[in-house]
């Protein structure tokens, strides 16, 4: 039987002519206009996208019901109907991103002053150099991922001179077929706000501040990180609907290790330890499972340990490996997430959004603002607090996933009049963005998942966290402290919501909101100091200087071991 062309099979075929057309197009505009149609390009060709996707997949369907009455076409037809929803709601916001991102917000006072980025939050090193206090990590408030503390004299010390001389980034090359894979499959639109980080981190880690090919002169201090430059999501769109897209990665994956060990064995063997691998996709670390990467483990041919050999399992990859993953849940079987060497990504990219938040007054930066005139001096109204905040508790999104279930339902039979919940998982954008303006908290409750850009986009809009998931390590854990702009509510104490709310100080928590969202953002052109590119990188950083203490501390013991 033929198999059903993929979503990467088909996209291929349409994709150089796409993108010829738009470049031909910009070309022609005056310099005035380039960036309005650059975005109109990239609007329509999501749209053209979206027709030809939904097109194609009809059409595959129908092949595969005259090819195969036994396939599972209740199963298919359930992931195209999602599908065609999340794209066309992500057709939506790049709407509203278009007609907005060209309002003459502060942009010009911004690039005037330096004190402020693209969006109006406080830059890192303007912040350093007026001495904000930041909810930072405590010794009684110490997570299990911390074992720095940080002061803030230390914090930008590490941001501002440590990190860039320290870290440095070697891309492991991919071979052609899959970057002739990637590159096309990156123009289509994703079918989740939050997948875009993957793509955003392996380019910048590749060919960013960090980049090994961008600094020649290495010292004794460097520390470098290999990165295998994968991109799991765009492999399992590739194979959208109609295969396994967890076998697709797992498949890239291994053709990836197999090339980077073809083209330089002994650079693969040095980078041993220090490999990295980022996945933004929902289950985390799970592409690695059963995956034995070294020559001294398993013949070269053989990275899959089909017997589930356990003498290898100390060796595996996803216990040698630094991941940068958005689904970091610590005590799951088929995806663990391990604090001690792992990243909790920022799952969140939008350029829009938080320049939105700041156009709203949503942001408080009186931490930053040295008075009411400097606020006016760069175009900015004074913030909104509580006023306009009528909604106390809100959630919009779906009721997937047992837990939610539970929570839904106890909010529905025991609902505050005041509060806002609904599972539909339907809202426009216009609403959603209302809807967060408008409320104090705003719900994050585990799903199949704990991933989900929703928490950063209603932190982003001043609506305080309430998050009802266990064993989950928050992005930037291990140097802010959550506790201080967020409500933490163990999922066996959901029926206590209304109680921890009720506790708590709204204003306290929206202060601190606006004091940490700099470190939350991703930027456009390229990543600025203290953002959350460089946040992830510093992390990273910790982690490889954390392993490489504890190596050093093994072989000591040895050593004293041997001399005895």
């Amino acid at each position: 039987m033929r198999r059903a062309a993929s979503v990467g099979d088909l996209l291929r075929k349409v994709d150089r002519n796409t993108a010829a057309i738009a470049t031909a197009m910009s070309k022609k505009k005056k310099k005035k206009t380039t960036i309005i149609t650059a975005e109109s390009n990239i609007t329509t060709t999501q749209n053209i996208a979206i027709a030809i996707l939904s097109s194609l997949l009809f059409l595959s369907l129908l092949v595969n019901k005259q090819q195969n009455t036994h396939t599972k076409i209740r199963e298919i037809d359930s992931k195209l109907h999602n599908t065609i929803s999340a794209l066309t709601t992500r057709a939506q916001w790049s709407e509203v991103e278009k007609k907005k991102d060209h309002q003459k917000i502060i942009r010009k006072r911004l690039e005037e002053a330096d004190l402020l980025d693209e969006y109006g939050l406080p830059t890192f090193a303007a912040q350093c150099e007026r001495g904000v206090k930041w909810p930072l990590i405590s010794s009684s408030s110490q997570s299990s991922s911390s074992e720095h503390l940080f002061t803030e004299e230390s914090l930008c010390e590490a941001f501002l001179d440590e990190l860039p001389k320290t870290l440095r980034v070697h891309a492991f090359p991919l071979n052609a077929k899959a970057q002739m894979k990637y590159n096309a499959l990156r123009k289509l639109p994703t079918f989740n706000r939050g997948y875009d980080v993957e793509d955003y981190l392996v380019k910048w880690l590749s060919n960013g501040p960090f980049s090994k090919i961008n600094h020649e002169t290495l010292t004794a201090k460097t520390k470098i990180a290999y990165l295998v430059a994968v991109q799991p999501y765009l492999d399992r769109v590739s194979s959208f609907p109609f295969t396994n897209g967890r076998t697709s990665i797992s498949s890239a994956l291994k053709h990836a290790i197999q090339y980077a060990k073809k083209v330089n064995p002994s650079l693969w063997k040095q980078s041993k330890g220090r490999r990295v691998i980022v996945n933004a996709h929902d289950f985390g670390t799970e592409l690695a499972t059963g995956i034995f990467p070294d020559e001294d483990d398993k013949d070269d041919d053989d990275v899959y340990d089909d017997n589930n050999d356990k003498n290898y399992q100390s060796s595996s990859l996803i216990n040698t490996t630094h991941f940068i993953v958005s689904n970091s849940e610590c005590e799951v079987e088929e995806a663990p997430f391990d604090a001690k060497k792992d990243v909790a990504v920022v799952p969140s990219l939008s350029f829009f959004l938080p320049r939105e938040a700041i156009s709203r007054r949503l942001v408080d930066l009186s931490h930053f603002m040295r008075d009411e005139d400097e606020y006016v001096s760069f175009g900015l109204e004074l913030p909104k607090y509580d006023a306009d905040r009528h909604i106390r508790l809100m959630f919009r999104g779906t009721n997937r996933g047992p837990l939610r279930e539970e929570v839904f339902q106890f909010l529905t039979k025991n609902g505050n009049p005041e509060d806002s919940i609904e599972t539909t998982g339907v809202a426009s954008p216009q609403e959603y963005m209302s809807l967060m303006e408008q409320s104090r908290y705003c719900l994050h409750v585990r799903g199949t998942r704990v991933m989900s850009p929703r928490l950063i986009e209603l932190m982003l809009f001043g609506c305080v966290p309430v998050i009802v998931s266990d064993a989950y390590e928050l992005p930037l854990a291990w140097f802010l402290d959550w506790s201080k702009f967020s409500i933490r509510v163990p999922e066996s104490e959901y029926e206590n919501i209304h109680s921890y709310i009720e506790s708590a100080n709204w204003r306290e928590l929206h202060s601190n909101l606006g004091r940490v969202l700099s470190f939350f953002v991703y930027h456009k052109n390229s990543p600025i100091i203290g953002d959350a590119f460089y946040a992830t990188s510093l992390a990273l950083l910790k982690k490889i200087e954390r392993q490489d203490a504890d190596a050093d501390a093994e072989r000591n013991v040895v050593e004293q071991s041997d001399s005895y």
